[in-house]
């Protein structure tokens, strides 16, 4: 059974890069989206956030976008879900996460705060 889940990944101190996949709203099945997100200095806001991968990624966060945008706000199948894992588990060997992981396809609701994703920003970098 495919999970759905969110993960949030610390780029630098200023980037993220958001994976997830899971169901919005009324929709009848979960989907794959990724976004990145810069925050402004006093990290009171972002810069620029969304559909900015192409501006803000780098080395394997870039990798993954590349390889899995052809499949943004698609459903995936099993074998492309678990693929998708694997290329996850490489992003969380490189970079600091936070995660939300659902297992049924009721859809979250709830989602992090932006003050849980400035919190998750401030802390060291993976090495």
């Amino acid at each position: 059974m495919k999970k759905e889940f969110k993960y949030v990944f610390q780029i630098t101190k200023m980037i993220t890069f958001e994976v997830n996949y899971y169901t919005l709203g009324n929709n009848s099945s979960p989907y794959f989206s990724t976004s990145a997100n810069e925050f402004i200095r006093s990290k009171r806001d972002y810069n620029r956030c969304g559909q900015a991968q192409n501006d803000l990624l780098t080395g394997k966060a870039m990798q993954f976008f590349k390889k899995w945008d052809e499949l943004h706000l698609k459903d995936l199948t099993e074998n492309q879900y678990d693929e998708l894992l694997d290329d996850i588990e490489i992003l969380k060997d490189k970079y600091n996460y936070i995660e939300k992981i659902k297992d049924t396809f009721k859809g979250f609701h709830s989602d992090f705060s932006f003050y849980q994703i400035v919190e998750f920003s401030k802390q060291e970098l993976k090495k």
